[in-house]
């Protein structure tokens, strides 16, 4: 700690328990650009600017600090959004208008976020690296995977005869989802069937 200041606990995977938020930065894979902002859950908020969140941003560079509150969040964001003023940029062209992310996007900052980071975790913040986060969220989620086969069953038919994903489909929406299991080394072998696991192989866009 720095200055008597308490590090928040982590608590496994939560997502907003007992008022707590995370400022996050998320860098883009392929374009000098991060986006800043908090979230409560920083994995619902990736999602909603890209079903393929996991290639959309770098998730080895992203990070998140957690804070234990939303207000205290909001303070960190407002400070730093006012020292990276001069690389505030537009958002990526792809990025849905209701993902309501249309601000809070900069280019060239990397230096000035990681300076940021540093000094965050040097006055006795959690911070995560948000490859290991998301990873953690999704193990956590794995024994929810059977119930929502079962359902999924139950409204289309049997796995095996599932077409394949294309855009636009309940099934590209699913083919995404398994596919962030598979970039963040998270096994399926005993949270769905061996059906779903070779229908998966069929369609997956990220390589095994």
């Amino acid at each position: 700690m720095a200055g008597g200041r308490r590090v928040v606990p982590v608590e496994g995977v939560g997502t907003g328990a007992s008022g707590r938020a995370f400022l996050y930065v998320l860098p883009c894979a392929y374009e000098d650009h991060a986006k800043l902002g908090i979230a409560t859950d920083p994995l619902r908020r990736m999602q909603a600017f890209s079903p393929r969140y996991y290639a959309f941003f770098d998730l080895d560079r992203g990070w998140l600090a957690e804070a234990a509150s939303v207000r205290e969040a909001r303070s960190w964001e407002t400070r730093l959004k006012r020292d990276l003023r001069l690389h505030a940029a537009p958002p990526p062209l792809i990025v849905p208008a209701r993902a309501a992310g249309r601000t809070e996007w900069f280019r060239g900052a990397e230096t000035a976020l990681r300076a940021a980071r540093t000094a965050l975790e040097d006055a006795g913040f959690t911070l995560h690296p948000l490859r290991g986060w998301v990873a953690e969220r999704l193990a956590a989620q794995r024994e929810h995977l059977g119930a929502g086969e079962q359902a999924a069953i139950a409204r289309y038919g049997p796995v095996d005869g599932w077409p394949l994903a294309r855009s636009g489909t309940p099934w590209a929406v699913l083919r995404d989802a398994l596919d962030a299991y598979r970039v963040l080394d998270v096994p399926l072998d005993d949270a769905v069937s061996s059906a779903l696991r070779a229908w998966h192989a069929r369609n997956s866009l990220s390589p095994g």
